[in-house]
């Protein structure tokens, strides 16, 4: 049951996500588009050196930032331009103790499946747990577990199907985009202690289950937190990078410099940013501070 999904900022409306084999369909289009993406090489999505593209730090099932996000990029408007999306399932929001965050994944996937070469996804550690079925703690509970409660009450006996297609989508994540101006997006980078085994070289192939697992680099180009600029010297001269945009660590205010050349963005609150960035422009940091776009000010 192929899908033919308009090209629109909303291409999901019209169908009836609670169908399992709907949802399900989405989820293969969308990984089929993943991995089939020209622009990737091993585990980097390269960017093109023309047009923009918005990037966005951990959304945690905001929906109304959602929208705010897809009007900036307005993905609908032109093939130039991209938008990269990460960190979007398991918000703070409950719904009878259970998280219905897999309503917004269903709509990324669409999202991806509409526009297979505009809208680009970052493996993070919420989905990779999911994909693991590790145990993230919130207030004690397991928030992978109230994940698969949400997917049992919507989806009842297809539920299992619904997951299984959930995990082969999050293993088809590429775990870096590349611009073509020497700035990398990535979910987190490597700790200092965790430079002392991380191999670089990830990015340049497709990742191994192995590399996925606790101390591989893919996980830790999920779950890496604290960065030096000796982290980001090291990783600049291994990749050819000036720039390093992710998500992962708290900002408050949107955003935050953890070293000169490491922005975080945060998109997951009031005071969330996205960060639009011209691919055929040359940045510096002062720049892209100056290109930040408070969601707050676009209106929903």
């Amino acid at each position: 049951m192929a899908l033919d999904l308009p090209q629109t900022a909303q291409p999901w409306l019209g169908l009836n996500m609670r169908d399992a084999e709907v949802v399900i369909e989405l989820f293969e289009q969308a990984t089929a588009a993943n991995l089939n993406s020209a622009l990737l090489k091993g585990s980097t999505v390269h960017l093109p050196d023309h047009g923009r593209v918005v990037m966005t730090g951990d959304l945690h099932d905001h929906s109304p930032n959602l929208t705010k996000i897809l009007k900036l990029a307005a993905i609908e408007e032109s093939k130039d331009h991209h938008v990269i999306l990460h960190e979007v399932i398991h918000g703070e929001s409950l719904i009878n103790d259970m998280d219905m965050s897999i309503r917004i994944l269903a709509k990324i996937a669409a999202l991806k499946a509409a526009f297979p070469d505009q809208v680009h996804l970052l493996q993070s550690n919420h989905e990779l747990a999911q994909y693991r079925g590790d145990g993230i703690l919130k207030g004690n509970v397991s928030v992978c577990e109230l994940f698969d409660a949400g997917v049992d009450y919507i989806y009842a006996d297809d539920a299992d199907a619904v997951r299984e297609s959930v995990r082969k989508f999050i293993r088809s994540y590429p775990l870096a985009i590349r611009a073509p101006k020497r700035i990398l997006f990535t979910h987190s980078l490597p700790s200092a202690r965790q430079m002392q085994t991380f191999d670089p070289t990830i990015l340049d192939r497709v990742p191994t289950d192995e590399d996925l697992e606790p101390g591989g680099p893919g996980y830790v180009l999920s779950w890496g937190r604290y960065q030096t600029q000796d982290v980001c010297n090291a990783l600049s001269e291994a990749w050819g990078i000036d720039l390093f945009v992710t998500g992962h660590q708290p900002a408050e205010m949107g955003y935050e410099l953890m070293t000169p050349t490491l922005m975080i963005l945060a998109s997951n609150h009031d005071h969330g940013m996205a960060l639009p960035v011209d691919l055929g422009k040359r940045y510096d940091m002062d720049r892209l501070v100056e290109g930040l776009m408070p969601l707050a000010a676009i209106s929903g």
